[in-house]
């Protein structure tokens, strides 16, 4: 065994104090906000600057809108950010306590449930989220759910990478939920668990950027096609009726909630026809 893996293997290395402790929990609380609202100026930043400060021809090329959002939209956006990170603030502590109190299946030893559970649970994590996701953003959309909460994330009709976690307070709840609940149910490594977190992110940011990150042939792909892409999630904030899912589109395509014109769309992207 590694010195790495020791340090990866040791529960301190994740929780250090006894957070059943109020003033601990409080600490954990302040320190995991902050490192959330730290990671999505780290990450969001660059793609801003990229995208929308320092655009090239290349990357114009892939514009998905006809014009990008404003700087009234995109402060919109961040200040909605800012709130939301505060409720996954809560729900890292909420998972931190479980964890510590026996609740949940994670485990420390790499091996604990051999490798290849190991290298397979990223994925079967994603997917078991993506159902997770996949079904409470379709409750969201009832009327009255979507009038009172989710309305607010579909201000954006056409998000920029600001909005990747612009949502009201209740749905940053929903959101930050799976989680919490997929941890008491799959056994998971906290090495996994942080590895997802930072998928998650990424996959916002790509999700709002207004710009297609995905390779042309990628629709005709057997493993890219499945992948949602800037356009996919774009379709849904301008078309309500589509397109649902976070990481892979699957159970639109399953349950018949993909946008029908998707590939057409995708290819005219790339011949500058814009949404």
């Amino acid at each position: 065994m590694t010195e790495g893996q020791t340090h990866f293997e040791k529960f301190d290395s994740y929780i250090p104090v006894d957070l059943n402790q109020l003033s601990n929990g409080l600490l954990a609380f302040g320190l995991i906000t902050a490192i959330v609202i730290f990671r999505y100026f780290l990450v969001v930043a660059p793609f801003w600057f990229l995208f929308y400060f320092r655009t090239f021809s290349k990357i114009k090329s892939r514009q998905i809108y006809l014009e990008l959002p404003g700087k009234k939209e995109q402060i919109f956006e961040i200040k909605w950010s800012l709130v939301s990170s505060v409720v996954f603030g809560l729900t890292g502590v909420l998972m931190g306590w479980l964890w510590q109190s026996g609740w949940t299946l994670v485990y420390l030893k790499f091996d604990q449930h051999s490798w290849i559970y190991f290298l397979a649970s990223p994925l079967i994590l994603a997917i078991l989220h993506d159902v997770y996701f996949y079904w409470t953003h379709r409750l969201l959309h009832h009327p009255v759910l979507y009038r009172r909460y989710h309305s607010v994330h579909h201000a954006s009709l056409r998000p920029s990478p600001w909005a990747s976690f612009s949502f009201h307070p209740v749905e940053s709840l929903i959101n930050a939920m799976a989680l919490p609940i997929l941890i008491l149910i799959l056994p998971l490594h906290p090495v996994v668990i942080l590895l997802h977190l930072t998928l998650m992110t990424l996959t916002a940011v790509n999700n709002h950027l207004g710009f297609e990150l995905l390779p042309v042939n990628s629709q005709t792909n057997p493993f890219l096609k499945w992948i949602i892409s800037g356009l996919h999630h774009a379709q849904h904030h301008k078309n309500f009726r589509y397109n649902y899912g976070l990481f892979f589109n699957w159970l639109d395509v399953l349950h018949e909630t993909e946008n029908p014109h998707y590939k057409r769309e995708f290819s005219e992207i790339f011949k500058v026809k814009k949404i």
